[in-house]
């Protein structure tokens, strides 16, 4: 989970830096390549939700995760002391 981080943080750089060769080295008039930054960066901001939906569904599913491996030790805790009770009676 902490390497997402460094993966949407590195997509971002090679975004940026994409832009900046394209405008660098760019053919065509200003016009027509400000066209092409825009639609290059709207492609790029699709790449980058859909990479985000990705990583956040697998956070709650850890979250899930840990939520039901949780409730399962508090369901065996309270079995535990039940059960010490009833000892405790007997």
């Amino acid at each position: 989970m902490s390497n997402s981080g460094g993966i949407i943080a590195a997509l971002l750089a090679g975004c940026a830096i994409g832009v900046g060769l394209g405008v660098l080295y760019a053919p065509d008039k200003g016009e027509v390549t400000r066209e092409k930054m825009k639609k290059k960066a709207k492609e790029k901001a699709e790449e980058f939700e859909v990479a985000f939906d990705k990583n956040m569904d697998k956070v709650r599913d850890k979250i899930d995760d840990l939520i039901d491996a949780l409730e399962k030790k508090i369901d065996s805790f309270k079995r535990k002391e039940k059960e010490e009770e009833q000892e405790q009676k007997a």
